[in-house]
């Protein structure tokens, strides 16, 4: 998930109850891997877990994410975010250009 996504969601009011299913659902999936993490790639994806883990762990499941907790939720979603169930925001959709537009030669410049 990008960054920009991932602050749309952890601004959005989501619980520590959300972050640790997605967590479960990343452990489970085999996701926590030695393969390098994608926020810090002098760290490998597990101990990336083991530092979200151990900071949601001994959090009440209903405890709301503001504030400054908003940013370990954002790094969570971007390093785990595929594993994510919840609202997400709606992706811009481009401007489909119509059939028909409006062409005239470029006009020479007079010296």
């Amino acid at each position: 998930m990008n960054k920009t996504t991932a602050k749309k969601i952890s601004q959005s009011g989501i619980t520590v109850g959300q972050i640790k299913a997605m967590l479960q659902r990343a452990y489970a999936a085999g996701a926590a891997s030695d393969k390098r993490g994608k926020l810090n790639p002098n760290m490998s994806r597990a101990a990336a877990f083991n530092i979200f883990w151990k900071g949601y762990a001994n959090s009440p499941d209903d405890k709301i994410i503001n504030g400054l907790g908003t940013l370990g939720a954002r790094n969570a979603l971007c390093e785990f975010g595929e594993y994510w169930e919840g609202w997400r925001p709606e992706a811009k959709r481009k401007l489909q250009p119509s059939g028909e537009y409006h062409h005239e030669d470029a006009i020479c410049p007079s010296r």
